[in-house]
């Protein structure tokens, strides 16, 4: 059972969130906040799994709240869940260590599959939010950096990096790859410690900004 807070300023937003994380489906809603204050308390009293975060919310908002829950031992991982696709909020999210970002009006196996990768330590990335913050950091560096960056990894890590990029999970890349789901955590681990990257979320923005994966790339391509 994947425990959960649920952090948005709409209590309707909340009451449909609840309906979607039942425990039927392997989820348990243990806790709710009307900003990010009282997100960061939840979290502190309650110990989630994940945490479901609106980025836009009084007093205390989302990127604020999540920045603090980073710096608690044994922080939650956070999983935005956002109208809004502008790259601002996005790159906030990314920013301040969100694990994951996706739409609020995205299908329910797709809201249950974010959560489950979110809580297993993988990222999750809806393309429809994360397009225009991709868009905008495939131009941020020069050729030269970018070469220097990747030739850090192996070719294996670099493969690897691509399919996380493409937004694969563990089990995905080792079906691709025909290697272990241990093995892959091996990889990602040391493509993380090699380009200094803090999680998985960083590392699928790193895969867009060095070009070595497009928006909409299916995991199964080349």
């Amino acid at each position: 059972m994947i425990r959960l807070v649920l952090a948005d300023d709409q209590p309707l937003v909340r009451t449909g969130l609840r309906r979607i994380f039942d425990r039927r489906h392997g989820f348990e809603v243990v806790g709710e906040a009307g900003d990010g204050e009282g997100a960061v308390e939840a979290a502190v009293r309650l110990r989630p799994d994940v945490v479901v975060m609106d980025m836009r919310m009084p007093r205390t908002d989302g990127a604020e709240a999540i920045r603090r829950l980073r710096r608690l031992p044994d922080a939650p991982p956070v999983l935005v869940l956002t109208t809004y696709d502008d790259p601002d909020t996005v790159r906030r999210a990314v920013g301040a260590g969100a694990a994951g970002f996706a739409l609020k009006d995205a299908g329910t196996d797709d809201l249950h599959r974010a959560v489950r990768e979110v809580a297993a330590g993988n990222g999750w990335v809806d393309f429809g939010v994360a397009r225009p913050l991709l868009e905008h950091v495939g131009r941020a560096l020069p050729a030269a950096d970018r070469r220097a960056d990747l030739d850090r990894l192996t070719d294996r890590e670099r493969h690897v990096l691509a399919l996380v990029g493409a937004g694969a999970s563990n089990a995905e890349i080792a079906q691709r790859c025909c290697i272990s789901t241990g093995t892959v955590k091996t990889h990602v681990g040391s493509i993380l410690a090699k380009l200094g990257l803090r999680d998985r979320a960083a590392a699928i923005v790193f895969a867009f900004r060095h070009g070595l994966v497009s928006p909409g790339d299916p995991v199964d391509g080349p």
